[in-house]
């Protein structure tokens, strides 16, 4: 997907809002946090940070998303969680947002999307299965610290996506 299509996305209000919150950036109502970026000027200053750099190809961006068990976790604990982890995994290096969708009382989840290039030196950030395993390792740390259940064992399909949509779709 497009970055500005996938920034609107995971900023929409109708999926961030949560009443009385106050987010660590001053922003009144929302669940939505910026890391050397603006949450209603991201793109902009994503693409300026590319265009900087000279590196306005390929892959522009990465969205992951953090899920949590229904009914554990409020969206403030969520947003507080999807903040800390974005500043420990990127926040040095990279723009990144933090958008926590409360759209389905029982799926609390946060997005982030990151800027593949750094602010910093503008190297690109590649994502490798070492850094989704250190996502993984850091996400679990931090749930663990606020009391949450953490996934044992993952379950599910172990091939990549084309094989398994392949194999489903016959």
């Amino acid at each position: 997907a497009r970055l500005d299509k996938r920034i609107n996305y995971v900023m929409n209000p109708e999926k961030t809002a949560c009443k009385g919150f106050h987010s660590f950036f001053g922003i009144k109502d929302t669940l939505t946090s910026g890391f050397t970026c603006a949450c209603d000027e991201a793109y902009q200053q994503m693409m300026e940070t590319k265009q900087h750099e000279q590196k306005t190809d390929k892959v522009l961006g990465y969205h992951y998303i953090q899920s949590f068990k229904p009914g554990e976790v409020t969206p403030e604990e969520a947003h507080r969680i999807g903040i800390r982890l974005a500043e420990e995994l990127w926040g040095e290096r990279y723009q990144v947002l933090v958008a926590t969708h409360v759209d389905k009382e029982s799926h609390i989840h946060s997005h982030f999307v990151i800027n593949t290039v750094s602010f910093v030196d503008g190297r690109k950030f590649y994502r490798s299965n070492e850094d989704y395993a250190r996502m993984r390792e850091v996400s679990d740390r931090l749930c663990r610290e606020y009391g949450l259940s953490v996934v044992r064992r993952p379950e599910g399909r172990r091939e990549n996506y084309s094989a398994w949509s392949a194999e489903k779709n016959g």
